[in-house]
């Protein structure tokens, strides 16, 4: 099993975070969807950069995106493209969306699901047993399976997270795979 602890561990990713992995749309069209302008391709750390996602320019987001298989993984530090419904929500038709989201300095996660636009979970990873959506209930065995329990939050709730993630997409967002792959660094308008 991966070891997904690293978040907290990572110099760039202390302000916070956010991987939303769409599923049925490839990159450029997802691009387009957003509204978005591809800048370059790059590697890791130029998506991390010095961690300030959404520092300085505050009318636009920046993002890494990359492919796997049938899925788009959209990476941001300390940003919130990620949770920001207005863009999301229509990213999800038809087929779904999944993202995890951290907050900086403390603050809590939160952990959605979206289907052909329904809000399916959303949960605050500190109070994951206050979990709402269309599909929370039926979620609610994957989300103690992957640690996401207790009236105080998980012990971890950045590896619970990304173990739902996983259970949920197929996809293991490791270090060492995300440090390997390359990126599309593109730059899209706030809503």
């Amino acid at each position: 099993m991966p070891d997904y602890t690293w978040p907290d561990r990572h110099p760039d990713l202390t302000r916070g975070f956010c991987f939303t992995i769409v599923r049925g749309i490839m990159p450029h069209p997802l691009i387009e969807r957003m509204g978005g302008e591809e800048l370059e391709r790059v590697e890791w750390q130029r998506v991390l950069g010095p961690g300030d996602g959404e520092a300085g320019v505050r009318t636009r987001f920046f993002v890494g995106i990359m492919r796997v298989g049938n899925w788009s993984i959209i990476v941001e530090d300390n940003g919130s493209l990620g949770v920001t419904p207005e863009i999301v929500q229509p990213l999800s038709a038809p087929r779904g969306l999944v993202l995890g989201y951290r907050g900086g300095g403390g603050r809590p996660g939160q952990l959605m699901i979206f289907r052909d636009g329904d809000l399916a979970l959303d949960l605050d990873t500190s109070a994951p047993d206050r979990a709402i959506g269309t599909k929370a209930r039926e979620l609610r065995p994957d989300l103690l399976a992957a640690g996401l329990s207790g009236d105080k939050g998980p012990a971890d709730p950045t590896a619970s997270a990304l173990a739902f993630i996983a259970a949920k997409t197929g996809i293991k967002l490791a270090e060492p795979w995300l440090e390997k792959v390359s990126y599309l660094l593109v730059t899209v308008p706030k809503a």
